[in-house]
């Protein structure tokens, strides 16, 4: 078994391209139904005494945190294609980071020095 490492720009290709299909899967399909589809509104809560003073709020908190948790998601996905997309372009940043990260890879103690 070789344990020597090759960068494989072609991979990283492929996963940025698979975490774009992600983004905009999310932002043109996902995002607009919470946004100002059918989840956007809240559902009727029936006719039953408590129900709708009961259950509103807690549907509120649920879409405002399902809502958080979307952008959250959106922001980590911009931010690893850009990612990639700076180490697919070989800048000198990207480069020192992707280096100082696979060096820690094997780093159980915690020592691997940052740029």
């Amino acid at each position: 078994m070789s344990t020597e490492r090759m960068f494989d720009a072609a991979a990283l290709e492929e996963y940025r391209q698979f975490l774009a299909g992600l983004l905009e899967e999310l932002e043109n399909e996902v995002i607009p139904v919470l946004r100002e589809g059918t989840l956007s509104r809240a559902p009727a809560f029936g006719s039953a005494p408590g129900a709708a003073e009961n259950a509103l709020p807690q549907y509120l908190e649920f879409h405002a945190a399902t809502w958080r948790n979307l952008q959250y998601v959106r922001g980590t996905l911009h931010g690893l294609t850009a990612a990639l997309a700076d180490i697919a372009a070989g800048t000198d940043e990207a480069d020192t980071f992707a280096y100082m990260e696979f060096m820690s890879i094997g780093d159980t103690e915690g020592t691997a020095e940052t740029a």
